[in-house]
């Protein structure tokens, strides 16, 4: 039987995961379309050779000889073909050297002059500038293929975009987690749907031929023609069949709870006559006598009712006498107490339903398993008493499974009273 907690604690990891791999990957993938849009529209139309060396680099390929300024072939180069001009403007404010200078670009430049385009547009050009020991550099790129604005921030600023990166990060992982688990619900709630379609169908098929088989058995064994070894063989195959057909109806019971998820349609039902039929014909299944059922009513519980499925309340019964039945052959006594428990503050009325036997008792593992928090898994074993616990949870009670006092199986069995 899968253990719930980490069946859970796996499933919950596998989201978070799965969340996280989503969010990172559409961060990745945020970032690379950026860089990608920011690369092919980074070039200006018709620049196909290398990209633009800079004013730093055009500033060391000029240089004067003889009074003379010289700019090499490479700067040259650069300039022609990405469509800009460069000039050099004195200490005098007067332009000493020029590159392909338009017409609209002024020759003479007063400090406020220079101040004013040092970062932004000269005549509507975007330039560049860089100081040198004799003026300075001025490079300007085609009207339109820049745009030029400055700008500012403090450090809060900066925290906060870094926030809204991380908070960006988060929501990505809170949608992944939200689409996964709505997902996951789809396809759990497809795939019980199909496993209860499954179940009452191959109930419905096996019902007719389990009755078939066991009324067969039930008159070999009563039939004194045959040998005294032939009627205790047709005993056991009537035996037999009859725990099989416990296990459909068990099946059928957990297909109707759908899992302890789904109400059950709840009336006032009165348990003192449900605990006598039960034990009526637990002690005439019991031919051998080696299974003696005690009952003991208290006279304030004669007339406690609980609101619950009479149907479901029953096979409840059922099941934890069979219990005890099956797994002590060599014979227990099977007591059911049926009592009203003293009133508590601020909580209903309740009665109590004990069942217990002085057997040999359930294994550790088959006790801790019930003690666990249920789960939609059907157990590999002790379907019965798994079916017991959802039963009373579907009729707002509880189910507790301890060691009887003198050795055997002890279940408590509380629900409110109606």
């Amino acid at each position: 039987m899968r253990q719930p907690a980490f069946a859970k604690t796996r499933e919950a990891v596998r989201v978070l995961g799965f969340a996280a791999a989503f969010a990172l990957a559409a961060l990745l993938v945020s970032a690379l379309v950026m860089g990608v849009f920011v690369g092919v529209l980074g070039f200006p139309d018709g620049d196909k050779g290398p990209a633009w060396p800079g004013v730093e680099e055009l500033s060391q390929g000029l240089t004067r000889e003889d009074g003379t300024y010289r700019l090499d072939d490479y700067a040259t180069d650069a300039l022609k073909r990405t469509g800009r001009w460069a000039m050099l403007i004195g200490a005098g404010g007067d332009v000493v050297w020029s590159e392909s200078l338009p017409a609209d670009v002024p020759a003479h430049y007063e400090m406020a002059d220079v101040a004013s385009f040092t970062r932004w547009y000269l005549n509507d050009y975007p330039v560049s500038t860089w100081v040198r020991d004799d003026g300075i550099l001025v490079v300007g790129a085609p009207k339109g293929s820049a745009w030029k604005y400055t700008y500012t921030t403090s450090e809060n600023s900066v925290l906060l975009s870094l926030g809204l990166m991380l908070a960006l990060l988060v929501s990505n992982m809170i949608v992944a987690i939200m689409v996964a688990r709505a997902y996951a619900r789809r396809s759990w709630a497809e795939r019980d749907h199909a496993r209860r379609e499954w179940i009452a169908a191959v109930s419905h098929d096996v019902r007719t031929p389990l009755a078939v088989a066991l009324a067969d058995a039930d008159t070999l064994a009563r039939d004194e023609v045959l040998g005294t070894e032939q009627r205790m063989r047709a005993g056991r195959v009537e035996s037999k069949v009859s725990e099989v057909a416990s296990l459909v109806a068990d099946l059928n019971v957990a297909n109707q709870l759908s899992y302890a998820m789904e109400p059950v349609d709840a009336t006032a039902v009165v348990l003192a006559p449900i605990v006598r039929s039960v034990a009526v014909e637990a002690l005439n299944d019991d031919v051998d006598g080696n299974h003696p059922i005690e009952v003991d009513i208290a006279e304030d519980a004669e007339d406690c009712r609980v609101r619950g499925d009479a149907a479901l309340l029953r096979r409840m019964l059922v099941n934890l006498v069979g219990n005890s039945v099956r797994h002590n052959p060599q014979g227990c006594t099977v007591r059911i107490t049926l009592s009203t428990l003293p009133h508590r503050f601020l909580r209903r009325d309740r009665c109590s339903l004990v069942v217990e036997d002085n057997g040999k008792g359930l294994s550790a593992d088959m006790l801790e398993s019930l003690r666990r928090a249920p789960s939609g898994d059907l157990p590999e074993h002790g379907l019965g008493l798994v079916i017991v616990r959802r039963i009373a949870l579907a009729c707002g009670g509880t189910a507790s499974f301890t060691d009887a006092a003198g050795g055997g199986t002890r279940c408590e069995l509380t629900f409110p009273l109606a």
